[in-house]
Formats: C-alpha cells, sequence, structure tokens
C-alpha cells in the first residue's frame, strides 16, 4: 500500500546560485522522478537501504564476483538515481558544480 506523503525527505545542497524557489522545484523534480523509476514513495528508500547494503557487503569483492541479483539492485538504484538528477537539473538549464541530493528516512 503506498502513502500520499513520502516517508523521506530530499534536500538539495551545494547549490549555490538557485533561488529558494528553484531549488524547491529541483527536490520536487528528483523526488517524483526517483519515485517514478522504483514505482512509488514507498520503493524509494528500500531501495536505497538494499544498494547500500549490498555496496557495504562487497565493497572488498572484486567487481566480476558480485553475484548478478546484487548487481541488478546497485544499477536499479544508479539508474533511478541518475535519470532524477538529470530530471532534477535539466531545466536549471546550467552546471550545477558539485550540488547534490541528500536522501534521508
Amino acid at each position: 500500500m503506498t502513502t500520499a506523503t513520502p516517508t523521506y525527505t530530499v534536500k538539495l545542497v551545494d547549490a549555490a546560485g538557485l533561488s529558494a524557489a528553484q531549488r524547491s522545484a529541483a527536490e520536487l523534480r528528483f523526488r517524483m522522478a526517483l519515485e517514478f523509476a522504483l514505482g512509488g514513495p514507498d520503493s524509494v528508500l528500500p531501495a536505497l537501504q538494499a544498494c547500500l547494503l549490498v555496496r557495504t557487503l562487497n565493497e572488498d569483492t572484486p567487481t566480476g564476483s558480485v553475484p548478478e541479483a546484487e548487481q541488478q539492485v546497485i544499477a536499479l538504484w544508479e539508474k533511478a538515481e541518475a535519470d532524477a538528477i538529470v530530471a532534477a537539473f535539466r531545466p536549471l538549464g546550467k552546471e550545477m558544480g558539485n550540488a547534490r541530493f541528500e536522501i534521508r528516512g
């Protein structure tokens, strides 16, 4: 069952030169794209946590030795995050330097 309100927050940091409205709109675009890619607001935190867990468990494992299912967990998150970043920043029409999104549960 999905909830109307996400169980996490998104914050754009290190984004100098943006107004509060631009920052808020970019955060909303990021969140919406991430939720779309992952299947809804209730899927974002579990997907992020699974990716972080798999990365931690395999940090000393050669890339080719990581099980396929675990590689897919990482790939799913990385693609969703990359697409969400593009969706968030493209309308701004400028390079965002060190800007990044922080997700907190």
